[in-house]
């Protein structure tokens, strides 16, 4: 061997070496420690589907089953084992409707499960399975927090492929109005998240629990893929609302009680808000100080650009949570310390009168046409190309309206695509069907809910 010769191998051997070292992120230990906290979704339907899934495909580009009367409708999707007695977190529309739903665990192990509670307002949906075996469960550290540009990996089951490890970054964090869904504070990620994946787990690089993967942007509506842009529930909400399905057997909202309008960017002050319009006696509002005319300009530091952006906010704290105001007062700004309360406990912020004796009752709701009067009495404005509709003027609990996230005070605007005009048109309508989709208007925004009412009377 010659000079020249013995130099080229100990290039090429120093080459091999340099490039034996990995480059970049390796998420193989991870992965072996997390895919057992997973589990693959089965769900049978009767060929009414269709809530929650027809809603997330409206709003995000997700899948839908085709409707078909004489077949039962099988969709899947991904969940997470949160308790090792068997609880499972994933998707509202993952579930909604279901007949029967079966998990499959990484180690093949399968069983069936039943919904505990559902929450379609955050689109959390909580399962158990009846088993004395001991599941291994997420880890979730309350006091992690993410940060933009963050490694993070998902797994799920994207077109049924079962079991599948995705990673990426965080690309943005608190998203709010994206789309139908009313309680947002999406963690947006760039990870490949595919239909299939809804309601699967989003990890940190430490393995920790930090989002449940609920919905996707996709261009191209008619061939859906991931498109580098995925939206996933942080998972301390999604806990604290299965949290609340377990203790209080429904989902408690936070209020703060004060009616706001959107207060625009001008010239004098090119900061934007939310303008107080009325305070709730007794309410936190009032115990904080808060007036009429206030602005509130940022929240616990997250600028307020209007109404709607200040009731996403409220929504998705805990009850009880401390709220720092930041607040503009004519030309004087101040902070102040407002706590949330369960808004039940403050009844709806603009109570209506006494039930009319016309009012009508159906899927659990009590109806009454949407006059102008009485949607100026509880201080509703509908947008301007709307005629009619129908309002909710009480829901019973329990109810198919109930579970499909339907408040007081909505307003109802269109059955599948037609316009209500009022009850009656309502009632002629639903005749004879057993899932409805309605458009319904609630504060500044328009949203979707679905109601199975097959069994009810009508």
């Amino acid at each position: 061997m010659n000079k020249f010769s013995a130099i080229l191998i100990a290039g090429m051997l120093h080459s091999i070496t340099a490039f034996a070292k990995p480059l970049g992120p390796d998420f193989t230990e991870l992965s072996a420690a997390v895919l057992p906290t997973t589990v693959h979704i089965h769900v049978e339907r009767g060929a009414t589907i269709a809530a929650g899934i027809q809603q997330l495909s409206r709003d995000y580009a997700l899948p839908s089953p085709k409707s078909d009367s004489s077949r039962v409708q099988i969709s899947t999707g991904s969940g997470v084992i949160i308790d090792s007695r068997g609880l499972i977190l994933t998707n509202h529309h993952v579930v909604d409707g279901a007949r029967q739903i079966r998990i499959t665990l990484a180690d093949q192990r399968v069983y069936e499960a039943t919904i505990v509670g559902h929450d379609p307002r955050t689109d959390v949906a909580l399962l158990s399975v009846d088993t004395d075996d001991r599941l291994t469960a997420a880890r979730f550290n309350a006091g992690v927090e993410l940060s933009v540009g963050e490694w993070v990996v998902a797994v799920g089951h994207p077109f049924d492929f079962p079991f599948t490890v995705t990673a990426g970054i965080v690309s943005a964090l608190g998203r709010r109005n994206l789309g139908q869904h009313e309680i947002q504070n999406y963690i947006q990620t760039d990870v490949a998240v595919n239909p299939g994946s809804s309601g699967g787990p989003l990890f940190n690089r430490h393995g920790d629990l930090v989002g449940i993967n609920t919905a996707i942007f996709s261009p191209d509506k008619e061939n859906l893929s991931s498109a580098g842009i995925s939206f996933a529930i942080p998972a301390a909400m999604a806990l604290r609302v299965s949290e609340e399905i377990v203790t209080h057997g429904r989902v408690r909202y936070s209020a703060l009680g004060a009616v706001t309008e959107d207060a625009p960017p001008s010239n004098s002050q090119p900061q934007p808000g939310a303008r107080i319009a009325r305070i709730v006696a007794g309410s936190p509002a009032e115990a904080a100080g808060l007036r009429r005319g206030d602005v509130i300009t940022a929240a616990d530091g997250e600028p307020i650009s209007s109404s709607t952006a200040l009731d996403a906010l409220i929504l998705t704290r805990a009850i009880g949570s401390s709220l720092e105001l930041s607040i503009r007062r004519g030309k004087r700004s101040f902070l102040t310390q407002a706590k949330t309360v369960d808004a039940e406990v403050l009844g709806p912020a603009n109570p209506p009168n006494s039930t009319p004796k016309n009012a009508a009752k159906w899927a659990g709701l009590t109806l009454v046409d949407a006059s102008p009067k009485r949607l100026t009495q509880m201080g509703i404005a509908l947008p301007d190309d709307t005629q009619g509709g129908v309002l909710v003027l009480d829901v019973e609990a329990g109810s198919s309206a109930a579970k499909a996230g339907l408040v007081r005070g909505d307003v109802l605007l269109k059955l599948h695509k037609t316009p209500l005009r009022g009850v009656d048109d309502l009632l002629k309508s639903v005749e004879n069907q057993s899932v409805v989709l309605l458009a319904f208007w609630r504060g500044k925004n328009r949203y979707l809910a679905a109601l199975a009412i097959e069994g009810e009377p009508r």
